[in-house]
């Protein structure tokens, strides 16, 4: 049995990015970029107003001006800009060849063709040719994840079909004779299936799209077929233990895999099994639910960011307890399912009830995992992993 430090060393150096493709930018959201991209013009293309107000020369010690024109966002300057005059302009329009500073409407006195300036800024209230970018300067390198913001920076300069690394594609396998899908009443001695409604939701957080699930019942030769279908990623759902009908790992030999470890000092998910085949990666999951919602977010996570290109993460936060907790230490590393609060300022911690890892209700309202282990400190404060934004 290893420790979870050493299965995340062992994914870490198993894996690798998958291939670079070419996406639109509609479908880039959450990707990582395979290759930097660059500025293709200057930002902006020229002097430019920060506020709506009036453009004059710079040094002038008149404070009153002849209004000689008008400038919107997207006109071109005519004319240079003479000592005494002003041009009405507005917030994004290029500043005339002359300008050399804006004044605010606010400190402008309009009388026809007049413009007096009382008192004039300190500030020159333009954005000046280039300083944001200039032609073949990096605006994002090589590995940045694409959000909203970096989406609408490659819009800016064009790049409209970003090369990115290309996303896993990710077969889902659920075993076992006992599950029947959510939508059917189980008869005696059966359960609904609820791992393949959990791991498509997580994936889906992760921004993984192309996912495609089967069932197997208890059966090795078939759950080696289904094992040998096309993937970036496999994950079987149960068969991890060691039972008389556990079948992941055989499987997985039967198709070629090397399996790298099969049991790791964890709770819960401690028969979690991690196979490589080529580029191809398998994790045969512990069947009940928490289990997969810990084994996800502790290792399947870290395979899923290194394949796409992305910088793991695994940061961990200092958060006190609430009033009251008292956590019991395990030999196992624990990740207990919790809650993250803000409270007075400060954020608040608050073990849920879990009970066993088939316990699926326990998982409502997680959005962090405590975690403890025999070194634990006893205080108020623990290590938590933040798993969503605490609202």
């Amino acid at each position: 049995m290893i420790s979870l430090q050493e299965a995340r060393r062992i994914i870490t150096d198993s894996l690798a990015p998958l291939p670079a493709v070419n996406l639109p930018l509609a479908e880039a959201l959450g990707s990582a970029l395979a290759a930097p991209v660059l500025a293709d013009a200057w930002y902006p293309s020229g002097d430019r107003a920060t506020m709506d107000g009036y453009v004059i020369r710079s040094g002038q010690e008149t404070g009153e001006f002849t209004v000689v024109g008008e400038l919107q966002a997207g006109s071109i300057p005519g004319q240079p800009l003479a000592e005494g005059q002003a041009i009405r302009i507005f917030t994004g329009a290029l500043v005339p060849e002359g300008g050399g500073m804006v004044i605010p409407q606010e400190m402008a006195e309009r009388s026809g063709d007049t413009v007096k300036i009382p008192i004039f800024p300190e500030l020159r209230f333009i954005r000046a040719k280039g300083s944001e970018a200039q032609p073949g300067a990096i605006i994002l390198p090589s590995g940045s994840r694409l959000g909203p913001a970096e989406l609408a920076m490659l819009a800016q300069v064009g790049a409209v079909h970003p090369s990115v690394v290309r996303r896993p594609v990710v077969r889902h396998i659920a075993t076992g004779g006992e599950i029947v899908p959510p939508d059917q009443t189980p008869p005696e001695g059966k359960i609904r299936d609820t791992n393949t409604t959990l791991l498509h939701a997580l994936l889906g957080q992760q921004g993984v799209s192309s996912v495609s699930s089967s069932h197997c019942a208890d059966d090795p030769a078939a759950l080696a077929d289904l094992c040998a279908g096309p993937c970036d990623l496999l994950l079987i759902s149960g068969g991890a233990s060691v039972g008389d009908y556990d079948f992941g790992a055989e499987a997985l030999r039967r198709c070629g895999f090397t399996i790298h470890f099969n049991k790791v000092n964890l709770r819960p998910g401690k028969p979690l099994t991690f196979a490589t085949k080529g580029s191809q990666a398998a994790f045969v999951i512990p069947g009940n639910p928490v289990s997969h919602f810990v084994c996800f977010h502790v290792t399947i996570r870290l395979a899923l960011e290194l394949m796409s290109g992305i910088a793991p993460s695994w940061s961990f936060l200092d958060v006190e307890l609430s009033d009251g907790t008292i956590l019991k230490t395990d030999p196992r590393e624990t990740f207990w399912p919790a809650r993250v609060e803000p409270a007075d300022g400060a954020l608040t911690v608050s073990p849920l009830r879990w009970s066993t890892s088939g316990d699926t209700f326990s998982l409502a309202g997680t959005n962090a995992l405590l975690q403890v282990n025999e070194s634990s400190p006893s205080g108020n404060r623990v290590k938590t992993l933040l798993l969503a934004a605490p609202f």
